[in-house]
């Protein structure tokens, strides 16, 4: 009886061993994209501009290069650009159903969203959210698909 708790427990280890290594780093990238990504959106939800960008992945080149401009002056830019489009009547209302999945090792996203646009209320279903990582994954975009201009605007990409 002895040697079967014993083998049972080795065996339990191995199990557990064996799937914290074939699925332990997507869980925890997953988890980490879920916690950006629900932060961004609650602050921008909140016009939270200063906040919501903690939760961003800016860049001024392409998407895939090297940043070459400051944080603080990236802050400054989109922070700016989202109480602008507010003060215009569009912004980010509300969100939810949150999905985050994994493809090729890169987590992606897809949300519903309720935008005021210039005062009106509009839906998206499946929005797309990307991610990209210098310390740890943020968001570096929004997309719906139907190219609206607060899509630029809600990204990551900054200019000087």
């Amino acid at each position: 009886m002895r040697n079967f708790r014993k083998i049972t427990w080795i065996l339990t280890g191995i199990v557990i061993i064996v799937f914290s290594l074939l699925l332990g780093p997507d869980l925890w990238v997953k988890f980490q994209a879920n916690q950006q990504a629900s932060l961004f959106l609650k602050h921008a939800a909140k016009q939270d501009y200063e906040k919501a960008f903690d939760h961003v992945y800016f860049y001024n080149r392409a998407y895939d290069e090297d940043v070459t401009i400051p944080e603080n002056i990236a802050r400054s830019s989109w922070v700016s650009r989202n109480n602008k489009l507010f003060i215009e009547g569009t912004y980010l209302k509300a969100f939810n159903n949150l999905r985050i999945r994994m493809d090729d090792g890169w987590p992606i996203g897809t949300v519903d969203i309720v935008m005021m646009e210039k005062g009106k209320e509009k839906h998206y279903s499946n929005v797309y959210i990307s991610f990209n990582k210098k310390n740890h994954w943020q968001v570096g975009m929004l997309q719906t698909m139907q190219e609206k201009e607060w899509e630029k605007l809600y990204s990551g990409h900054v200019l000087h």
